[in-house]
């Protein structure tokens, strides 16, 4: 009698080979892995934890009770506790693979999350199959605008975008090595058409600081389209430190002053009026004027004196009492105001009555 039960259990056991396919179902989660029960209860099998780890972050269900399609690994080879050895991944490929080339022929866009970063972009990990998006690829929001080209920052920024979704069309792709290049610049080519078809000259635009260099500021309008605002159009003062105008990600409204061949150039200051047109209206020589000191030169200090228009108390202007410093209110004489040359001269020495013995100027 035990001999036929142990005939019939022998005749329910599948002969096994290496990668069959099987179906199983999640039974039990264990320190090295998965057990699955394959061919209707026949074997018990194992995903080892590497695999699971990379299954679980790509979205596989592994829970108790889901259904799985595995391939067997070589049957000789077991687990060190018995269990024959199973993946998921080569079946998934092969799905993920068919997927891509699919995608390439319908042109589809679709979404991928990169798990590395190298100086030349970002690498993505598809179930094993590599994808690669380019520095170029990338959209203007997302590429690493780096001042001189530092490498050591521009692999810290694109760190940052390691873990965040990217939607991308595949453009190429190798079948021999089973890699594909991604990028995210072609999912955005529609909207970038039609919003450089819409963008009119002289219309103002909400827009997203994507970029900070020592010539200006790079805006993004739509989130795929980016211009420049060029340091002489973000005010009508000077400016010391662009990056303490705007960081990237701030929202930034501007005016777009020029369109040709698809470069965008942008303004700030022009979505104000002139402060040069109000100052000579509502200051003369001679008046005493309040301000913040904003800057020193070699040959002075400016003060703030309207919007964001300075003015200069020269060295040999300045207060004998008393040192200035950044960001002290003092007040100064208005002794030179020439619109044409955008000049305006004070004097804190003026407001200072005179030594005793030092003779008065008559003006």
């Amino acid at each position: 009698m035990a001999k036929k039960a142990e005939d019939q259990l022998l005749q329910n056991v599948p002969v096994l080979k290496e990668g069959q396919k099987l179906k199983g179902v999640v039974v039990k989660k264990i320190d090295t892995g998965v057990l699955v029960d394959c061919a209707d209860g026949a074997i018990t099998a194992i995903i080892l934890q590497k695999e699971m780890r990379d299954l679980l972050r790509g979205g596989v269900d592994l829970s108790v009770g889901a259904s799985v399609e595995a391939e067997l690994i070589n049957p000789t080879i077991r687990h060190k506790e018995g269990y024959y050895i199973i993946s998921v991944t080569k079946l998934l490929q092969i799905d993920v693979w068919k997927n891509i080339l699919s995608k390439i022929e319908t042109n589809e866009i679709f979404t991928v999350v990169p798990t590395e970063a190298n100086l030349g972009g970002l690498l993505v990990d598809m179930h094993g199959i590599k994808g690669f998006i380019p520095l170029s690829q990338l959209a203007p929001i997302h590429y690493p605008r780096v001042e001189d080209g530092d490498q050591e920052q521009i692999f810290d920024k694109l760190l940052e975008l390691i873990g965040k979704e990217f939607s991308v069309r595949a453009i190429s792709v190798d079948e021999e090595e089973k890699r594909v290049i991604l990028s995210e610049r072609e999912a955005l080519k529609e909207e970038t058409e039609k919003i450089l078809e819409e963008i009119e000259v002289g219309k103002s635009y909400n827009g997203v600081v994507s970029g900070v260099s020592s010539y200006g500021l790079f805006v993004t309008l739509g989130g795929s389209v980016e211009g420049l605002v060029h340091i002489s159009e973000l005010t009508f003062g000077h400016v010391a430190h662009i990056s303490k105008l705007a960081k990237i990600g701030d929202p930034f409204e501007v005016k777009v002053i020029g369109l040709e061949n698809g470069k965008i150039s942008l303004s700030r200051k022009q979505l104000k009026g002139d402060p040069w047109e109000y100052i000579p209206k509502n200051f003369k020589i001679g008046d005493i004027i309040e301000g913040e000191i904003v800057r020193f030169v070699p040959y002075g200090v400016f003060m703030r004196i309207y919007d964001d228009i300075n003015g200069l108390i020269h060295l040999s202007e300045l207060s004998k009492k008393s040192q200035v410093k950044i960001g002290q209110v003092v007040q100064a004489k208005l002794i030179l105001l020439d619109p044409r040359a955008r000049k305006i001269g004070l004097s804190m020495k003026a407001l200072e009555a005179p030594a005793e013995g030092e003779k008065i100027s008559e003006e």
